[in-house]
């Protein structure tokens, strides 16, 4: 009798440890920041903006942890400066939001969507320093998760590599309502990045906070608690887990208090923080059976390939002081990020939600 046990309890040792037991699984997460502002913002509004801002990437920045910022063109055009700022910093990688706050993209013309998001972009790429190296933007979520066919065109035809207006299960393309990971979108190089959902009172929602607190009007406690819900889920399953913060919901009172909660708890698990491009090359690798990179040993720290000094320039913007770090022109190997243009050769359709 003792002799089974302890093969047992040898067996579970042994499962836990090796590859494919619950110890050795990493679980993977992509924080979504969105920028977002005040509509016709007072100065006192703004300094708020920022203020909530700061309180969601000090709490990332300080453990360098990888985060994408997702920017609405008139929002980059508006606060180039805190823009630039943002896009700055290494363990950031900033991503495009459509142009204005709630449009529907999928309610317009090729033509309208192809001058909004045309605009957009180049107002989030001249959010740089000049003489540094341009890190080009790679990646798009729609407002509302509005879009159309017409979108995915447009969005190869300006260099986005990937599309994150999908939800697991709720929205996604024709075949793939079960995928948690990134996939190809059919006769495009875009790839679809879903966010992830969670089952809560019988309902799969989406993991938002504005969707949380606006749509479910769930406090901040219980929004913890779907968010741990569900990370826990992803250690157990292997899938990553993509949840969406926005700085005017997420970055001050009760739902502040949850977002550090989370990070705090994602962290004693060990998560692994990536930026959704990054995600999207782990989602690659693992389609084409090869094994995933391990973890950097700090995105935000010094280059080491070029190991070039910083210097340090100070903006005011309304009674904020906001500290742009000047990165070197120089290419790093490890550091530089790439982008393509490239062209959509079929048509797309969006499965409905539900």
């Amino acid at each position: 009798m003792k002799r089974l046990l302890y093969c047992g309890l040898l067996a579970i040792i042994i499962m836990l440890v090796l590859p494919g037991g619950s110890l050795s699984k990493e679980v993977v997460i992509n924080l979504m920041i969105d920028f977002d502002s005040l509509d016709s913002p007072t100065p006192a509004d703004m300094n708020m903006v920022f203020n909530s801002m700061n309180n969601l990437t000090n709490e990332i920045d300080s453990r360098n942890l990888n985060a994408t910022i997702h920017v609405a063109g008139e929002m980059a055009a508006a606060q180039r400066l805190p823009v630039t700022e943002l896009g700055s910093r290494r363990n950031h990688d900033l991503a495009l939001h459509g142009n204005a706050k709630d449009e529907k993209l999928g309610s317009r013309t090729y033509s309208k969507q192809e001058s909004l998001l045309k605009s957009a972009k180049e107002a989030i790429d001249v959010a740089h320093i000049c003489g540094t190296t341009i890190i080009p933007i790679t990646g798009f979520r729609p407002q509302s998760f509005s879009q159309n066919n017409d979108t995915f065109r447009i969005l190869e035809s300006i260099g986005i590599l990937y599309d994150a207006g999908f939800k697991a299960g709720v929205l996604y393309m024709p075949g793939h309502n079960n995928d948690t990971w990134p996939y190809p979108i059919e006769n495009s190089t875009l790839y679809a990045v879903p966010v992830s959902t969670s089952i809560l009172s019988g309902e799969r929602i989406y993991l938002s906070d504005r969707a949380a607190k606006e749509d479910k009007a769930l406090s901040g406690s219980k929004w913890y608690d779907v968010l741990a819900e569900r990370l826990d889920e992803s250690v157990d399953s292997g899938d990553p887990m993509v949840v969406i913060f926005n700085n005017l919901i997420s970055g001050s009172g009760d739902y502040l208090v949850a977002y550090r909660d989370f990070i705090d708890y994602a962290t004693s698990k060990n998560a692994r923080f990536v930026t959704t491009m990054e995600l999207v090359d782990m989602a690659k690798i693992r389609d084409a059976g090869g094994k995933l990179p391990a973890p950097s040993s700090g995105s935000s720290g010094e280059c080491a390939e070029c190991n070039k000094s910083t210097n340090e320039a100070k903006f005011a913007t309304g009674n904020l002081s906001i500290g742009v770090v000047i990165k070197h022109s120089g290419e790093c190997i490890n550091c530089n990020k790439s982008g393509a243009n490239s062209t959509n050769t079929g048509q797309i359709q969006v499965a409905p939600e539900g």
